[in-house]
């Protein structure tokens, strides 16, 4: 039943992660939805509150379940049950750093340089996909190629997070960069070199790149909301590669 709580859970909070778990052979599944449904509740855990401390204490909780994952006494949570059995220590140490990583919704300071929205949206988005890749044993030993596709994968959900950022007022620029900037990253994210590494948990960076190329070319669009879903094309792509995958 804990497996069918993160599906229900993917599927409500973040349907293109749903849409490429379910794309995976159903073996893979059980490894894809847990670490996704513990990306989503790390990912809401600061915005469930607006004092500082809570927030860093609802963070902390989840950096409390990694740990006792690796010592074999996780506590009892509907998400956890199904993580514990699949997680291992370096997925757990990657997911901390994600957890490390998410208290920037909490303070909301603002980013400086395209660097560092860029190694910011790498360790979001490399926690669940070295968990998964480590579950399901086939992380590479030469991780280069796996930080281009966490780069350009969490750059491209960053970019289309942006609105919803502006209109929680929270500040996405330590200075006004703007329009610029937004070409800026894409440019460099789509610079990186990503070998293909055949998993079902690459199947979610299907067509990430189509949307870096569009805001490269049209970056005016991010804060208005303007970037297309690019739905058929990304669903073919989700098949080409959970058949390439398989």
């Amino acid at each position: 039943m804990s497996l069918q709580a993160c599906a229900n859970l993917v599927s409500r909070a973040d349907p293109e992660r749903f849409f490429a778990a379910m794309a995976a052979p159903i073996a893979a599944r059980a490894v894809l939805l847990p670490v996704y449904a513990a990306s989503i509740e790390v990912a809401r855990a600061p915005w469930l509150t607006q004092e500082p401390m809570i927030a860093e204490m609802r963070l902390q909780w989840w950096r409390d379940v990694f740990e006792e994952i690796e010592t074999g006494r996780p506590r009892k949570h509907e998400v956890v049950d199904a993580l514990a059995p699949v997680l291992g220590p370096k997925g757990a140490a990657a997911l901390d750093a994600m957890v490390l990583a998410r208290r920037w919704d909490i303070y909301k300071e603002g980013f400086n340089t395209a660097a560092d929205v860029l190694a910011h949206v790498q360790t979001i988005t490399l926690g669940p996909m070295l968990a998964a890749l480590e579950a399901l044993d086939h992380l590479p030993e030469d991780l280069s190629a796996l930080h281009a596709h966490a780069t350009q994968l969490g750059l491209a959900r960053f970019l289309r997070g942006v609105p919803a950022l502006i209109e929680r007022k929270t500040p996405v620029w330590a200075k006004d960069q703007r329009v610029q900037i937004y070409r800026d990253l894409s440019i460099q994210a789509l610079d990186m070199t990503r070998n293909f590494i055949r998993s079902p948990a690459l199947i979610e960076t299907a067509y990430c790149r189509r949307t870096l190329e569009f805001v490269r070319k049209n970056p005016g669009a991010v804060e208005v909301g303007a970037i297309p879903e690019f739905r058929i094309g990304a669903t073919l792509a989700r098949g080409w590669l959970a058949w390439r995958c398989g």
